[in-house]
C-alpha cells in the first residue's frame, strides 16, 4: 500500500555542499521527509553565518529556478475546468451513488468563487442537469474538446471526476452515466473512458498545467456488491501521472480522494463526498497561511488531516480514507490556488446547508410585500437585460434554477418540479432593477427579495421572503 505523499521539492535552508545533486536524488527517489534526519549539527548565530546563510538561501533559490519549478498560476483568463458528477447510471448493472452530483456542483462553485476561475470557462456534467450536460459518454468527450479547442498553450486545465470507476485487465475506466459494465474490455472500451484517453486529450491540447482530482474509488459498481470496496490501483495511478521531464505538461497536480487500497466514502448530511468538502474548504480559507494564501501544499495536507479524523469519527473504526497527492514540476509550498477573500468567507455557503440556498417560490405566491425605499430609488435595468443565469438550491428538484432578466425590468425564475407525478417546468414572474453592481430581483408578487452585487460572470448576495427566511444566493452566467 502507498502511503500518502506529495512528490515535490522544497528550497533547503540548512547547509549543504551538493544542494543541486541532493535536489536530483530527491527528483528520483521521492519525498524530502524521509531524509530529513540527516541534517548537519546547528551552527552558532553570528553576523557572517546569517550573511553565509542568506547567500545558501538565494542559491537554493535559483537551484530551484534551474529546475524549471512553477510557481505561480496562469492568469484567471487562461483557467479552465471540466467538472464531472455522475450519480445515476443507465445500465442497472451499475449501483448508483447519492453525492457525486452534489460534489461537482459545489466544486464548480469553489474554483469561481475562491479560485479565480471564469464562471464561463467552468463546465459542469452533472446527473441532474439537462440533456446537454448530462455526464454521458459523448458529452464528456465533447465538452473536452471543445475545452482543448480554447484553452492557450500557457494555460491551465482542471479536470475533475467524481463517479464510479472500474479497472479490468490492467486497464483502468471512468464510468459516465451510459457506460455498459463487463468483463469484455472490448465492450468498455466502447461505452466507458480509458483514463489514458483522457490523459492523450489532455496532452493534445498542449496546455502547460494541469489539475486532476479523482474521486472515482468508492464502493464496487457492480450491482449486489454495493458494499464491497472498489480501492484506488496503482493502475488508475500511472493513466493520470504525466511526463514533466519530456515535456508532456510543464507541471501537473493530480489529488486523489484516497492513497491505493483504500476507498473513497460519501457523507450522509451533507450530501458529499468527504474529500470534496475538505477540499472546498482549504480553498475557502480553512487551509490559509499568514500571508491570506492557500497553497498547493497547504491545501494537500489539509486534505490529509482532516478526511481521515472526519471519516473515523463518522464511519467507526475500520473506515480508513486518507487523500493523497502526486505533484510534479510545481513547487506546491509557493503555488497560491485561493486567496481568503473575508467578505466570501462571512457569507454562508450555499451549497453546504440547504438554509444558505434561495427561498423557492411557490406558484401561487402570498400577498405583496413592501418593498424597500432602496427598490424604489433604483432604475428599471441596467447592463443585464437579455441575459440569463443560472443557480443552484438544495430544495429544487433538479438542483438547478434559471434566471432570465428581460427587458422593461421584467424576470423569469425558472425550475423544475413534479406535478401529478410527471415532471415540469414551471417559471414565476419577476422584476430587476440595477444600478452600477448593484443588483435587485424580486421573485413572485415581492415573495422574495434578492440583493447582490454583479462582479463580472457572477452575481451573489442575500435573500430574504415573506415569511423571514434568509439566505445567500450566487448566479453564474449562462454563456450565449
Amino acid at each position: 500500500m502507498m502511503t500518502s505523499r506529495i512528490r515535490t521539492y522544497t528550497t533547503l535552508s540548512v547547509a549543504t555542499v551538493a544542494l543541486f545533486a541532493l535536489t536530483l536524488l530527491v527528483l528520483s527517489h521521492g519525498p524530502l521527509a524521509a531524509r530529513a534526519q540527516n541534517k548537519p549539527p546547528a551552527q552558532p548565530q553570528t553576523q557572517e553565518r546569517g550573511i553565509e546563510r542568506d547567500m545558501r538561501e538565494q542559491k537554493a533559490q535559483d537551484a530551484t529556478r534551474a529546475l524549471g519549478l512553477v510557481q505561480t498560476l496562469p492568469g484567471k483568463a487562461k483557467r479552465y475546468a471540466l467538472i464531472i458528477g455522475v450519480d445515476q447510471y443507465n445500465d442497472p448493472q451499475v449501483t448508483g451513488l447519492a453525492a457525486a452530483s452534489n460534489d461537482a456542483r459545489l466544486l464548480a462553485d469553489a474554483l469561481v468563487r475562491y479560485a479565480g476561475f471564469p464562471a464561463d470557462q467552468v463546465v459542469l456534467l452533472t446527473s441532474n442537469r439537462s440533456t446537454d450536460w448530462q455526464p454521458t459518454r459523448g458529452n464528456i468527450l465533447r465538452k473536452l474538446s471543445n475545452i482543448a479547442s480554447v484553452v492557450p498553450k500557457d494555460g491551465l486545465l482542471l479536470f475533475s471526476f467524481a463517479g464510479h470507476g472500474i479497472e479490468r485487465n490492467e486497464q483502468a475506466f471512468l464510468l459516465p452515466s451510459d457506460a455498459q459494465v463487463s468483463d469484455d474490455v472490448n465492450l468498455l472500451e466502447q461505452t466507458a473512458i480509458n483514463v489514458v484517453q483522457i490523459k492523450d486529450w489532455v496532452r493534445k491540447t498542449g496546455v502547460g498545467q494541469v489539475l486532476l482530482l479523482l474521486d472515482a474509488c468508492r464502493n464496487d459498481p457492480s450491482a449486489g456488491r454495493a458494499a464491497a470496496d472498489n480501492p484506488l490501483s496503482k493502475t488508475y495511478m500511472r493513466g493520470f501521472n504525466f511526463d514533466v521531464r519530456n515535456r508532456e505538461v510543464q507541471a501537473f497536480a493530480t489529488l486523489y480522494a484516497t492513497e491505493v487500497g483504500r476507498r473513497a466514502y460519501e457523507r450522509r448530511d451533507p450530501r458529499h463526498g468527504y474529500f470534496t468538502l475538505a477540499l472546498v474548504e482549504g480553498l475557502k480559507g480553512e487551509a490559509v497561511n499568514e500571508r491570506g494564501e492557500v497553497t498547493l501544499a497547504a491545501l494537500v495536507k489539509y486534505l490529509q488531516d482532516n478526511v481521515p479524523r472526519r471519516v473515523a469519527l463518522d464511519l467507526g473504526q475500520g473506515r480508513v480514507q486518507k487523500p493523497f497527492a502526486v505533484v510534479e514540476g510545481y513547487r506546491a509550498d509557493e503555488l497560491v490556488l485561493s486567496v481568503k477573500d473575508p467578505k466570501a468567507a462571512a457569507a454562508a455557503d450555499t451549497l453546504l446547508t440547504a438554509t444558505a440556498a434561495p427561498a423557492q417560490p411557490a406558484a401561487a405566491t402570498p400577498a405583496e410585500a413592501p418593498t424597500s425605499s432602496r427598490a424604489e430609488e433604483l432604475p428599471l435595468e441596467g447592463g443585464l437585460a437579455g441575459t440569463s443565469w443560472t443557480g443552484t438550491s438544495a430544495e429544487l428538484l433538479d438542483g438547478e434554477y434559471t434566471v432570465e432578466f428581460l427587458k422593461d425590468g421584467k424576470l423569469n425564475y425558472s425550475f423544475n418540479r413534479i406535478v401529478n407525478g410527471q415532471r415540469e417546468r414551471t417559471t414565476v414572474k419577476g422584476t430587476w432593477r440595477q444600478v452600477e453592481s448593484f443588483v435587485q430581483i424580486t421573485v413572485g408578487n415581492s415573495y422574495s427579495v434578492w440583493q447582490g452585487k454583479l462582479d463580472g460572470g457572477i452575481i451573489k448576495g442575500t435573500t430574504s421572503n415573506v415569511e423571514g427566511v434568509k439566505g445567500e444566493f450566487l448566479l453564474l452566467k449562462k454563456s450565449p
